[in-house]
């Protein structure tokens, strides 16, 4: 679920400089920060698209070192390389969208909050050796990290900017009637993943059971317990009450396509496997909730906001991008 964090500090502009003077993270290669695409008018370097697709790759390899051959990378190239590229243009988005309400990614201010947030990051480790190989080891780079720490922070700003704006609807009151009408529904979910070490085959294979035995009126809270692996729904027996916005889209088309009763069919997203049973909503709930759930909305908005720029993006590939397979987009 997506989710806008508050960020509450910053460092000073002298400790910060004094930091940089000493750093030991190496930088970026020109090789790496090669433009390979671009999205809109914003350049797409190689280390940011490499990031996103080894590590798409290890995710779908599972710890199986001898998965990826030549022959499976150049059938899932083009794959590899959509699934990032369509995560781009969202990340672009906030970028593009921002401009509308004059933040810059560039500016003073963003840049302060970028480094303060980096120095803490790096603060987490036990020294910046320690760091460097971190990054390494997810085929990350200093550059990338702050890419992704500057979305969040433009991100953040841009979510106010559009309240204060009324580009999000800040009223509760306005809002409390959608909750209570169709743009809510309540599900419940079996979440079923590969964490456990298990493969996707047989993860497939467990939540098709879960679900043919829900499907035949067995208690969806009993297989919850005996299958799921989601921890909400352990401690949250009402489940979960969505709108759309907030989740992967596959899976709020299937819940939101369910009855009242409804068991889904499997549900395969980056998270795993779900089997869902969509549930009565509740007045209790709602008023004891309410808060929350606005702010879910407002949430969900935003999102949909961010996601509506990204499908209007182009992306345009170089020829640069041409020098590489997943398989050579190796760490220097």
């Amino acid at each position: 679920m997506k989710s806008v964090r508050l960020i509450a500090f910053v460092l000073a502009a002298a400790a910060l400089l004094s930091l940089a003077a000493c750093r030991k993270i190496p930088r970026s290669t020109k090789e790496e920060r090669t433009a390979v695409a671009s999205i809109d008018e914003f350049e797409v370097p190689y280390e940011l698209l490499r990031y996103l697709v080894r590590n798409a790759m290890r995710d779908e390899a599972q710890g199986d070192d001898a998965y990826w051959t030549e022959a499976r990378a150049a059938e899932r190239q083009e794959a590899l390389y959509e699934a990032a590229f369509d995560r781009l243009r969202t990340q672009y988005a906030v970028f593009s969208l921002g401009k509308k309400y004059d933040i810059d990614r560039t500016s003073g201010a963003i840049t302060e909050l970028v480094d303060s947030l980096m120095t803490d990051h790096i603060a987490a480790y036990e020294d910046e050796a320690a760091y460097a190989a971190a990054l390494r080891e997810n085929y990350m780079t200093d550059s990338v990290y702050r890419f992704f720490t500057t979305v969040e922070v433009c991100e953040e700003e841009l979510y106010y900017a559009m309240l204060d704006a009324g580009d999000l609807e800040a009223d509760d009151a306005k809002i409390e009637p959608l909750v209570r009408g169709g743009e809510f529904i309540r599900v419940k979910q079996i979440l079923i993943t590969t964490e456990d070490g298990k493969s996707a085959e047989a993860m497939r294979a467990e939540a098709e059971e879960a679900r043919r035995r829900a499907a035949a009126g067995e208690d969806f809270d009993a297989l919850v317990s005996e299958y799921g692996e989601d921890l909400f729904m352990f401690h949250n027996p009402d489940g979960y009450y969505i709108c759309r916005g907030l989740w992967y889209t596959a899976f709020e088309d299937a819940a939101f396509a369910l009855p009242v009763g409804g068991v889904s069919e499997v549900i395969e997203t980056a998270a795993g496997c779900s089997v869902l049973l969509r549930c009565e909503k509740e007045e209790a709930y709602l008023a004891a909730h309410m808060a929350d759930l606005c702010d879910d909305w407002r949430e969900a908005q935003f999102s949909l906001k961010i996601e509506e720029r990204a499908a209007a993006m182009n992306v345009v590939r170089r020829e640069a991008l041409d020098a590489y397979t997943p398989l050579t987009m190796t760490m220097q």
